[in-house]
Formats: structure tokens, C-alpha cells, sequence
């Protein structure tokens, strides 16, 4: 895929840095923007583009931004074509695939969050798009970037174990993340996201695509909203937790997550002139995070198990729950000569004729903030390619993506019909 050999160069040949517009000041696009600001000789931050006035505030003093840059819609952003060489997509899932259409036709290079789009339609669309335009379309599957699975790919790729016979791999969503994302989150109706293993699952499903190098023939899918529900209510509960006379013992309180443990606050907007406390309680008394989680109208489900059998016979088994402590990813892959065991805090690995087990221990790379730096890989990588026209390969492309995508889009279709979904 070519880009423009003259886009980046100025008269003395020198590359200049990369022109950034970011569109969704989110928790995602703040952590890319982290990159950006700490290595002004490999990109700026031009423009944003953002609804809410006091993230706008906030990206604008810090990046020294005038007030031409800053944008309250997209539409406003996209009325013309403005002066920068590639944008950060960090929107909600329904609005990536209109954004990211716009910004191929308008020929600027695109970070996407995942998911890419809301149908496989769609994500073939983008793709298609991206090839006539000639641009890149990176999609932001953090895994591929991250320590841990590289060495696991690195274990399978150099064949000492044999060949992969199968894969099993637990996705734990984990109590907290759940309730705060998929019940009483966006991302708990499909309808404004998109089914949770496609949001949650799609890069669990590439990087074990990734990792194996095998391509998917077939699934089956099956499992259900089955606890989130509003006849699953305590007696003598409320419709929100600050006033819910069994908050004390209920374990999904919004109470003792939000105010007594402070977790998952971090995409809480602290008015100007508001404490922190104040904006939790605002939250907890009026805002979508106080609300009971069997009053909400959340649809997609809380477990869903899926199979996939690959070309070559391998099979690989895909779990998704929410009813643990855990968040952490367990696989296992077994493979003809030995197997291995990863539970994203190590790595153990057992020789089956050689009697030997190797142990290699991750649990520092985890502790460490921005998914272990890998979310500032992505934009180092992205950043790279737009740059380089003779090296403009990111490590994942919205190609790449596009497998994973379908194999979730099927798996959705599979547990809705409950038939076997052919993928090949």
C-alpha cells in the first residue's frame, strides 16, 4: 500500500514530524496522546476533536492548542479538508466506521480503535476504502504489542514444541469490569456498541490467530444475558445503589466500587471548580454509573463459550466470563511435542520427551502502567509507517483485523441461531 513519497519531507529532505488530529478524547486516546507528546520530533498534535467542553479544555492547555484546532463535532472537523497527515480514532464503537470513512476519503492515515465496525459489511468497506485511497488503516490490537504475546508467539513459531494441536483460552472479563462497562457502560447495549465478544473478544481471537498462524473454518457459539437481569433483583433493592437499603451486601455495588475502592474512575470529567468527591457523588446520584445492575438496559450477555475448529483441524476454544475477581487471560496451547501454560503473569513451558519444564516469570512487564507500554508501541509503529513511505508496514493492518472481526460477527450469529457458522 503506497503513500505519499513527499507528504512527510521538507526542502532540506528532512522528515518532519506527524500532523495529528485526535477525534475522541477518551481513556484510549489519552494514553496514544502520551506518545505524542513525548516525542514532538516524531509527531504533533494539531488538531481535536471532542463534544465534551471540559476534555477539550483539558487536551487544549496541555498540547497548546489554539482554539481554530479544537472541535466539538466531527462534522464540523470534516466540513473541510484540514492540514494534518493522520488521525486517532478513539470514538464509540457505533460512530468508527462513519468516521473512519471520511477520514480515507479525505486521505488521512487512520489509528482505529477496535472494534472497526459494527458489521463485517462494514469492516470490508473501510478496508476496501483504505486500498483505493492508499492509506494505512492501523488497528489498535494492543496484544500484538505486548511482551508477553510475542514471546508466546516466538515459542510457537520456532517449532520446538511441534505443531499446534489445540488452544484453549479463558477471556476473565472480571466482576468490576463488567458492571462498569457492560452493564452499566456503553458497551452494555448492543444496539449503541455492538455484541461484547466482538468489543471485549476480537483481539483474543486475533492474537491466537496471530500466534498459531492458522486460518478458521467453522464455530459454534453459545451463551446468554443470565445473572444482569431485572427478575434477578434483591428483594427491597433500588434502582440505585446510594439509596439501596441491601447495598452493604450486594458484591456489584456502585457504592464500593466508585466511591469506597475508587476504581474505574478515570473517564469521570471533574467539572472546573469540582472536587473529585463531588463528581463521584454527582455520578453515583444521577449519572448511568449509579445504577442498580439489574435496572439497566443492558443486553449483551454475561458468559458466552465459543469453538472454532481451523483448516488444518486444530481447535481452539474461546471462554468469556464475568463472574471472577480475575482479568487476567488464561491459554493454554497444546502442541504435539510439549505444552504451554500462560496466565499473563508467566509463561511455563513443558517438554514432553525431555522431561523439562521452563519457567518465565512476566509479572513485572504487567505491573507496569499503558498495558506495559505496548499502548505507546502502537503509536510508535503507526507513527513509524506514516513517516517511512518505504516502510510503511504496521504491525497490524486493518486486513489483518478483518479475520478476527468475522470470526466475532459469526460466533454472535451462531449464538443467536444456534447453528454451526461456516468461515471458509
Amino acid at each position: 500500500m503506497a503513500i505519499r513519497s513527499d507528504a512527510l519531507v521538507n526542502n532540506n529532505k528532512k522528515k518532519r514530524p506527524v500532523r495529528i488530529a485526535a477525534i475522541g478524547l477518551g481513556n484510549r486516546t489519552r494514553k496514544y496522546l502520551q506518545y505524542v507528546g513525548g516525542h514532538p520530533d516524531e509527531a504533533v498534535l494539531s488538531m481535536i476533536v471532542e463534544p465534551d467542553q471540559e476534555r477539550r479544555r483539558e487536551i487544549r492547555h496541555q498540547f497548546g492548542l489554539s482554539a481554530g484546532d479544537c472541535f466539538a463535532s466531527v462534522e464540523d472537523f470534516f466540513a473541510r479538508k484540514r492540514n494534518v497527515d493522520a488521525v486517532i480514532i478513539g470514538t464509540p464503537d457505533d460512530t468508527h466506521f462513519s468516521i473512519g470513512m471520511s477520514a480515507i476519503e479525505y486521505g488521512y492515515h487512520c489509528l482505529l480503535e477496535k472494534p472497526v465496525a459494527q458489521t463485517e459489511e462494514q469492516c470490508i468497506e473501510l478496508t476496501d476504502a483504505a486500498r483505493r485511497k492508499g492509506v494505512i488503516v492501523s488497528v489498535c490490537y494492543v496484544l500484538r504489542y505486548h511482551p508477553f504475546y510475542m514471546k508466546l508467539k516466538e515459542i510457537v513459531s520456532n517449532g520446538e514444541l511441534g505443531p499446534v494441536i489445540s488452544v484453549n483460552h479463558i477471556e476473565n472479563v472480571g466482576l468490576d469490569r463488567m458492571t462498569h462497562s457492560y452493564v452499566r457502560g456503553v458497551w452494555g447495549n448492543s444496539e449503541a456498541s455492538c455484541p461484547i465478544f466482538l468489543s471485549k473478544c476480537c483481539h483474543d481471537v486475533d492474537v491466537l490467530l496471530w500466534i498459531t498462524g492458522k486460518k478458521p473454518k467453522r464455530l459454534y457459539s453459545f451463551g446468554s444475558l443470565n445473572w444482569f437481569r431485572k427478575e434477578n433483583a434483591p428483594s427491597g433493592s433500588t434502582e440505585r445503589c446510594i439509596d439501596c437499603p441491601v447495598e452493604g451486601e450486594c458484591p456489584f455495588s456502585a457504592v464500593d466500587l466508585y466511591d469506597r475502592r475508587r476504581g474505574w474512575i478515570d473517564n469521570f470529567i471533574v467539572r472546573k471548580g469540582e472536587t473529585l468527591d463531588e463528581r463521584i457523588a454527582r455520578e453515583l446520584k444521577e449519572g448511568r454509573f449509579g445504577r442498580c445492575v439489574y435496572h439497566c438496559d443492558n443486553d449483551v450477555v454475561d458468559h458466552q463459550t465459543v469453538a472454532v475448529e481451523m483448516e488444518d483441524g486444530t481447535n481452539i476454544s474461546i471462554t468469556m466470563c464475568a463472574f471472577t475477581h480475575s482479568d487476567k487471560r488464561v491459554t493454554k496451547i497444546e502442541c504435539a511435542y510439549g505444552e504451554i501454560l500462560a496466565d499473563e503473569q508467566s509463561i511455563t513451558i513443558d517438554h514432553f520427551r525431555r522431561n523439562k519444564r521452563d519457567f518465565l516469570n512476566f509479572s513485572e512487564i504487567f505491573n507496569q502502567p499503558l498495558h506495559g507500554n505496548s499502548d505507546l508501541k502502537i503509536v510508535a509503529d503507526f507513527i513509524k509507517a506514516v513517516s517511512d513511505p518505504d516502510n510503511n508496514q504496521v504491525r497490524c493492518p486493518i486486513e489483518d483485523a478483518l479475520e478476527s472481526h468475522r470470526v466475532c460477527f459469526k460466533a454472535e450469529e451462531s449464538r443467536l441461531s444456534g447453528r454451526m457458522m461456516e468461515l471458509r
